[in-house]
C-alpha cells in the first residue's frame, strides 16, 4: 500500500470546487429501496469508499445498480424482488427503509464505533414505537412489523442517522408520524425533498418538528446532489490553519454557521460570497476557552475531527466538550503526547496549545483520524508520513489533488 507525504506549513491558497454531499447520497442511496416503480437517478455523485461500499450493498439485497464514475450520475432500480440481510455500520442508514420495504430488518453491532452502538438502540427504539417488534439474538437485532403505524417520537438525544431512518420508515407507515426534535443536518432536509418527489409527504425539515403522512407507494426520482458540505467546512479548516486564502464554490453559509462563527473568533477573515465562501487565515490562532463539538456533529465525523486539528494549533488554552472515550482511544496514534499538555476529564479535553509536535509516522485505519493527521501534518513546519495513504484520500473525492493545487506539499511513498 502507498503511503502519503507531508511537507507542511505551506500556504493553502486558490479555489476549490465541492463534490456531492456524501450523507445525503448515502441517504438516497437508502431511500431507493423504498421505489418499487422506476429507476432512481441521483447525479454529482462522488466515487468515493463511502458511495462504493452503499452500492455494493444495495446489490446483496437485489437491487440494480450502475455508477458511471466518469459522469458522477448513480442509477439505481429497486423494482425487482428485495431481499432484507444483516446491516451494520454505515450501511444503518438503511435500516428504516428496508423494514418499510421488506417488514423484516436484522441490526447487527459490528464493534467498530460506540456511535453505531448508539444508534442501533435509537433506531430500533424509533421503529418500536412506530409498531415494530424487536428481538434480541447474539447477532443483534432483529426488527419485524405486518405495518408501521404512525406514532409521536422524541428524538431529541438522537443522532442523524437515526433521523433519516425514522423519515424513511414513517412514509410508508399508516397514519401521521411527528418527529419531534430530529437532526437537523443538510442530509435530512435534502432527503425531505427527494422523498417528496418519490411521492411521500414529508413536513417540516429543517426545523424542531418533522410531520410525515404515510402513503401506500412511492416512486422514482431524479436529483442532483448538493454540494458537500462538510467536505466545505474542512477546506475552510485547513484555509485557516495554514494562514491561507481559499475561496470554496458551493459552501452554503446556512449549513455553515457554526464552523464560519468559530473561524472568525480564532482571528480568521471569513467573506460570504454569492458562489461560496472565502476563508483568509491568520498567521495567530486565537483559543476560544471552550469548544462544544458535538455542535458540529451534524455536518460529520470528518469535520468534527478537523474541528479538534484547529483547536490543537490554537495559542493558548481551550477546553473541547462532548468528546468521547472512543475518540480518544483513536487520538493517540495522531499525536505525541509526552508533556502533557492534552488531558481527559469528565468527556472534556483540555488543550495547552500550540501543539506542533506530532509522530514521523502516523499509522491507523481510521479515515477519521486519518484526517485529524492530514490536518495536523499540512499545518506544522514538520515532515510526517500517513500509511496507509488510502485511509486519507478516500474521505473526500478528488481530495489530493485539490490540495495540490491550492499548495501543498504531498506525495506518494511506496517504500
Amino acid at each position: 500500500m502507498a503511503k502519503l507525504v507531508v511537507n507542511g506549513h505551506q500556504s493553502l491558497n486558490g479555489d476549490v470546487q465541492l463534490s456531492g454531499d456524501q450523507q445525503t447520497i448515502m441517504a438516497i442511496q437508502a431511500a431507493a429501496l423504498l421505489a418499487t416503480q422506476g429507476t432512481t437517478i441521483v447525479d454529482n455523485v462522488p466515487a468515493t469508499t463511502n458511495i462504493d461500499l452503499m452500492n455494493r450493498f444495495l446489490q446483496t439485497m437485489n437491487v440494480m445498480v450502475d455508477f458511471d464514475h466518469q459522469q458522477k450520475i448513480l442509477r439505481m432500480d429497486a423494482t425487482r424482488r428485495i431481499d432484507p440481510v444483516k446491516i451494520s455500520g454505515q450501511a444503518l442508514i438503511a435500516a428504516g427503509s428496508t423494514l418499510a420495504r421488506c417488514h423484516a430488518v436484522w441490526l447487527v453491532d459490528n464493534g467498530v464505533s460506540d456511535d453505531y452502538r448508539e444508534e442501533i438502540l435509537n433506531i430500533s427504539s424509533g421503529l418500536q414505537q412506530m409498531g415494530a417488534t424487536v428481538e434480541k439474538s447474539a447477532e443483534g437485532l432483529k426488527i419485524t412489523t405486518t405495518r408501521l403505524i404512525g406514532q409521536n417520537v422524541d428524538l431529541q438525544s438522537s443522532g442523524m442517522i437515526t433521523t433519516l431512518n425514522m423519515m424513511m420508515a414513517a412514509t410508508l407507515a399508516q397514519g401521521i408520524t411527528v418527529l419531534n426534535h430530529p437532526n437537523q443536518s443538510p442530509a435530512v432536509v435534502e432527503l425531505a425533498k427527494v422523498l417528496n418527489k418519490m411521492g411521500g409527504r414529508v413536513h417540516g425539515a429543517g426545523t424542531d418538528t418533522i410531520r410525515i403522512q404515510g402513503v401506500t407507494f412511492m416512486h422514482s426520482t431524479d436529483y442532483y446532489a448538493l454540494s458537500d458540505q462538510e467536505e466545505a467546512g474542512v477546506y475552510l479548516v485547513l484555509g485557516a490553519v495554514t494562514a491561507g486564502d481559499i475561496l470554496v464554490h458551493g459552501a452554503l453559509r446556512e449549513h455553515l454557521r457554526s464552523v464560519i462563527r468559530l473561524l472568525s473568533e480564532m482571528g480568521n477573515t471569513v467573506i460570504t460570497q454569492r458562489d461560496g465562501i472565502r476563508i483568509i487565515g491568520t498567521s495567530l490562532l486565537l483559543p476560544t476557552n471552550e469548544v462544544d463539538i458535538t455542535q458540529f456533529q451534524q455536518l460529520g465525523e470528518y469535520l468534527q475531527m478537523a474541528i479538534l486539528g484547529l483547536q490543537m494549533l490554537a495559542n493558548g488554552q481551550t477546553i473541547v466538550k462532548g468528546f468521547t472515550t472512543d475518540q480518544l482511544g483513536m487520538l493517540g496514534c495522531t499525536i505525541t503526547n509526552e508533556d502533557r499538555r492534552m488531558t481527559y476529564h469528565n468527556h472534556q479535553l483540555k488543550i495547552e496549545g500550540p501543539i506542533k509536535q506530532h509522530p514521523t509516522m502516523i499509522s491507523t485505519t481510521s479515515p477519521v483520524m486519518g484526517l485529524l493527521a492530514l490536518v495536523n501534518a499540512l499545518a506544522i513546519d514538520q515532515r510526517i508520513v500517513i500509511d496507509p495513504a488510502e485511509v486519507v484520500s478516500g474521505s473526500f473525492a478528488n481530495l489530493m489533488d485539490q490540495l495540490i493545487s491550492l499548495g501543498a506539499k504531498i506525495d506518494l511513498s511506496f517504500d
